[in-house]
């Protein structure tokens, strides 16, 4: 009986700790300031902007001639950050690797890989 009560309570903590993690919030939600190098004047500078509804992340990105198009996509698997975008009719994935406030890694564009940078903006208070 103390066994079968004492796996329970273990049992019971376990849940109750998953369900604590599964609800916070992505490391990755916020506005990030990304420069792409090698890449046209246009597409050089943007924010990337994610928020997270009902556990699953979202986003756009803004460019800096003011065009912003939604992200198709975005993933994270601890430190690993995956995102899609359409852009000039051709997907773009990018890849990259979060370390604190900052991600780096590389975009798959048609020209080839090019490397970028984002760095997540401070809240305004």
């Amino acid at each position: 009986m103390k066994k079968e009560f004492l796996l329970s309570l273990i049992l019971g903590i376990l849940i109750i700790s998953a369900n604590a993690a599964a609800l916070q919030k992505s490391s990755l939600t916020g506005s990030w300031k990304c420069v792409a190098n090698d890449v046209p004047d246009e597409y050089k500078n943007s924010i990337i902007s994610i928020t997270e509804k009902e556990g699953k992340l979202e986003g756009s990105v803004k460019f800096e001639n003011g065009t912003m198009v939604n992200l198709n996509y975005v993933k994270q698997n601890d430190k690993e950050v995956t995102m899609s975008i359409y852009v000039e009719g051709y997907e773009v994935v990018i890849k990259g690797k979060l370390e604190g406030s900052k991600i780096t890694g590389t975009a798959d564009t048609p020209d080839g890989p090019v490397t970028l940078t984002a760095t997540k903006s401070e809240k305004k208070k």
